[in-house]
């Protein structure tokens, strides 16, 4: 039977010697349960050496995180740019509409459409999109499915919703947000733990802080992994 890769290890907030040491350590045991590593600030910062360091250290893919939002011709100009610098995957705000969605999609990157922010509350939800989380969310999604796009980001709270739509079949439904019980959730507002999510239709989890700022990074994530199956 194939391993499912279900995490998306995120690297937020390290250092690059500190995102090195911890891809080295989660891929030597964990190669076969990852399904790419995630950096945004660190493309920022070191932009192709950071894709080539992480690549060298065991990471299979690598997303890097941008939720580019733009006109579709600079959208494009700039996932050309990071497919060039060697990144699998590429982030899109689902908002910027179906031709900008398009221009990512045809860079030949896999691309990933950002709904709503897992950051907002229902009441932000409602001040910006004027509508609640659970319909604001299906219309940006179907809009990544029209265009293309391989998968959607969304909360766990809402990806049961997609998974059962027929409409969303075969994409991908990457959820951020997932914090096992008794871990703090930070800056997140909707939320649940990964097994929720898992079982609420979840195809990928992105889990940082909890492994990433453990003391056993390895470990933390055989826990998750069990926690899980």
């Amino acid at each position: 039977m194939q391993t499912k890769r279900q995490i998306i290890l995120a690297l937020d907030g390290l250092q690059l010697h500190e995102a090195v040491s911890v891809t080295r350590e989660v891929t030597k045991r964990f190669t076969d349960k990852l399904y790419a590593i995630k950096i945004h600030h660190l493309f920022d910062e070191h932009d192709l050496h950071a894709i080539e360091a992480l690549r060298w250290y065991g990471a299979r893919k690598i997303w890097v995180d941008l939720k580019l939002h733009d006109i579709p011709a600079t959208v494009q100009k700039r996932a050309l740019a990071i497919k060039r610098c060697g990144a699998d995957i590429v982030s899109v705000h689902a908002s910027g509409g179906v031709s900008m969605l398009k221009s990512a999609v045809e860079v030949g990157l896999e691309v990933y459409a950002v709904t709503v922010l897992t950051s907002l509350s229902k009441s932000e939800c409602l001040e910006v999109y004027g509508t609640e989380p659970e319909m604001a969310v299906k219309k940006l999604a179907q809009k990544a499915k029209d265009a293309g796009c391989a998968g959607i980001v969304c909360s766990p709270k809402e990806v049961g919703m997609l998974a059962a739509d027929p409409a969303l079949s075969g994409m991908k439904f990457i959820t951020p947000g997932v914090r096992s019980a008794g871990v703090s959730v930070d800056d997140q507002s909707r939320v649940n733990t990964p097994k929720g999510a898992i079982e609420a239709g979840a195809t990928h989890l992105v889990v940082g802080r909890q492994i990433v700022r453990a003391e056993n990074p390895a470990q933390a994530l055989e826990d998750l992994l069990n926690e899980i199956s």
